[in-house]
């Protein structure tokens, strides 16, 4: 499944289906981190983008688990080809017309049970990124998945178990935080891989 987002120009709809696809290719370093297309599956790991209840640890680095997508009742799963992309299979089904998501986050500190959830699990809504200085917005889910993460992501963090790429990208220089940080997240030697 595929989560598509939903661009509106000048606060309006979007009428063309090229402009439509044009603005859902732009990459997701151009949008804030929003993607256009987010290709999900269930139970897989998501890391929290954005700060959105801080005070309940909601915040921009969070992991967590997506545990369910909640659509409006007239989304249609059958394949869209208004929004296919050829990067998915053709079986892909797309989904427009999301409310929200479900994750599990562990760490989250909100007490009261929402109705018929348990406390640790959360419904995450599309954010609207308005901030484009050509007046384009952006509803997606706040959320990337968390097979891996950068230093800078991972700092403050304890996790359970990982493998450590200690190897710097070719446009940056070897520094002691980026072998310090990523070591320090583990509570043993026996719960890391170092590559």
């Amino acid at each position: 499944m595929v989560i598509v987002a939903h661009d509106r120009v000048r606060n309006h709809e979007i009428d063309s289906d090229d402009l439509r696809r044009f603005l859902l290719s732009i990459p997701d370093n151009k949008t804030e981190g929003l993607p256009g297309y987010f290709p999900i599956v269930i139970n897989m790991p998501v890391l929290i983008t954005h700060n959105i209840a801080t005070e309940l640890h909601i915040y921009n680095g969070s992991i967590g688990r997506l545990v369910r997508i909640v659509t409006d009742d007239d989304q249609n799963f059958q394949n869209n080809h208004n929004f296919s992309h050829p990067k998915f299979p053709t079986n892909t089904v797309y989904i427009t017309q999301l409310l929200y998501a479900l994750v599990e986050l562990p760490q989250s500190k909100l007490t009261s049970c929402l109705t018929n959830l348990q406390p640790t699990i959360v419904p995450i809504k599309r954010l609207l990124n308005n901030k484009t200085s050509i007046t384009i917005s952006r509803t997606q889910l706040p959320i990337v998945p968390a097979y891996a993460m950068t230093t800078h992501k991972c700092q403050g963090k304890t996790l359970p178990y990982g493998i450590i790429d200690l190897v710097p990208p070719p446009y940056s220089k070897s520094d002691l935080a980026n072998v310090y940080v990523p070591i320090s997240r583990f509570t043993s030697a026996g719960t890391m891989a170092i590559l």
